[in-house]
């Protein structure tokens, strides 16, 4: 009885919480710094945004250096190569999940490119823009509009570099055109990279559409040096429409497979537990279409700390109790809050009135206002920061092809139905996000047509303590046990060039 009672408990702060997350958006603390050194740029330690690395190691450096314009950042390497010294990059927010940022412990050296954040140009008659590689992507959506261009696809964090964009392979969703990958945009690039002693130990490589060797540069995971700047080609400003529509999932394997072809900015949000679908019909529309339509996605708002530290407290409980009923119940309740808020759309940039959400492109293809920071004591935050009782979480991309995506989605749903809760745990973090990816010529990229699913899942803070089983209803243990290491193997076995969770390493 005291159980059930504090399970009642538990899902009506669950409640309040998403209340507060759809009320809460002025203001945020802002992030904390990635680096953080004991003495002046020296002895130091890196982090992600999270605040852990997937091993929970702590990640040294001797130095971090943090050049301001390209010549700099020439000397900086120059150095570093003729003390051969370990070099890697760091970006502002530090978005990376798995630990490719770390250099060789106190003899290493990080190169952040968090002060390499200018625009250097923008050209309306070629329709270019060619920025430093620490310049975010929010900056570019927002220097390319006021020339009344635009980058026609990128992910929907703005949280992160260009540089970072383009190491990792980052995207949207888009099977149209060149497809939603960032680096597919990519015209020009300027690297620097060590050299020997009769090129002064370091060198700057500029890599043009003429040169082959800008397929293996433009997504490289940051192993063939330095970006200094990038030129990307862009499209003239257009506007889009939204509109949402919630399906059941019966189909969801056909549908996959050509909902991508039909619709430009096509993805798919699902909740395999529910059994629902819900698709993103999105194309671009005339400019004289009416609206003023706003894209504040509601998971990436600031929200209160207690509010976040009441979810935390829940998932925990969920944990703790093997509550596989709670973790469902409380699943639905924040699909259905996120859905009722349309995610975060806006009509006119207040208050959501009903589909379709018609507005130009730059207000709609990314989001994050969590970012737009005044320091209030941590009342607010980022949901993820690690300075707060907030969420701790894993992430995981992993593609499949257009060929055997039905295949694969009809799998998924056969595990569910052997055990109906065992995917409610990533339904409390808005379920499984398909985002259509068109192969690519970059050697890292994608060899063909795909879809990627991110997926985003509750870590505990203790290393020793094993996750209970996602959504385990005590009935068959063994089962679905079975079923989350299938689904995370996945995740693990993933093609080069795979991102997690929109990874930004260069």
């Amino acid at each position: 009885m005291l159980q059930s009672e504090g399970k009642t408990k538990f899902h009506e702060l669950l409640l309040w919480e998403c209340l507060f997350l759809l009320v809460v958006s002025v203001s945020c603390t802002p992030p904390a710094e990635p680096v953080e050194c004991s003495t002046k740029d020296s002895n130091c330690t890196i982090t992600n945004s999270y605040g852990m690395f997937p091993d929970r190691v702590i990640c040294r450096a001797g130095n971090v250096a943090y050049p301001t314009t390209e010549q700099e950042l020439v000397s900086v390497v120059s150095a570093a190569t003729e003390a051969r010294r370990k070099m890697k990059v760091v970006t502002r927010f530090s978005h990376s999940i798995p630990k490719l940022v770390c250099p060789d412990g106190h003899d290493g050296l990080l190169i952040s490119t968090k002060n390499l954040n200018r625009v250097v140009k923008t050209d309306g008659t070629t329709m270019t823009i060619t920025v430093e590689s620490g310049v975010t992507l929010r900056q570019l959506i927002n220097e390319a509009a006021k020339v009344g261009l635009a980058l026609p696809y990128a992910p929907y964090w703005w949280g992160l570099t260009v540089g970072g964009m383009l190491g990792t392979g980052a995207h949207g969703s888009s099977l149209w055109g060149k497809g939603s990958s960032v680096h597919d945009h990519v015209v020009e690039m300027r690297l620097v990279s060590p050299a020997g002693a009769d090129e002064g130990y370091a060198k700057v490589t500029v890599l043009n559409e003429r040169d082959k060797d800008l397929d293996a540069a433009k997504v490289s995971l940051g192993v063939l040096g330095v970006i200094s700047q990038v030129t990307l080609k862009l499209q003239p400003l257009f506007k889009r429409s939204i509109t949402y529509v919630t399906k059941d999932d019966n189909d969801l394997g056909d549908e996959a497979v050509t909902f991508g072809k039909l619709h430009e900015f096509a993805d798919i949000f699902w909740y395999p537990s529910q059994r629902k679908a819900v698709y993103r019909i999105d194309d671009r529309v005339s400019t004289d279409a009416s609206g003023d339509g706003l894209y504040d996605f509601t998971p990436f708002r600031s929200t209160l700390s207690a509010a976040l530290a009441v979810t935390r407290s829940t998932e925990e409980a969920h944990e703790s109790l093997r509550d596989g009923n709670g973790k469902c119940l409380g699943a639905k309740v924040i699909v259905s809050t996120l859905q009722t808020a349309a995610y975060g759309l806006t009509n006119n940039g207040v208050i959501f009135t009903g589909y379709p959400v018609t507005g130009f492109h730059n207000r709609i293809q990314s989001s994050g206002t969590c970012l737009d920071s005044r320091e209030d004591s941590l009342i607010t935050a980022c949901s993820w920061d690690p300075r707060i009782k907030g969420e701790f979480y894993h992430q995981t991309t992993f593609s499949i092809s257009l060929s055997v995506v039905k295949s694969f989605i009809e799998d998924v749903q056969k595990l569910v139905a052997m055990e109906p809760q065992s995917l409610c745990g990533l339904e409390l973090y808005n379920g499984i996000l398909m985002r259509y990816v068109k192969a690519s010529t970059a050697y890292l990229g994608k060899q063909e047509d795909a879809i990627d699913f991110d997926i985003t899942y509750y870590r505990s803070k203790d290393p020793m303590a094993p996750e209970a089983l996602r959504g385990h209803s005590g009935r068959d243990r063994a089962n679905g046990g079975v079923q989350i290491r299938c689904v995370a193997a996945l995740g693990e076995e993933s093609e080069p060039g795979v991102r997690w969770g929109d990874t930004e390493v260069q």
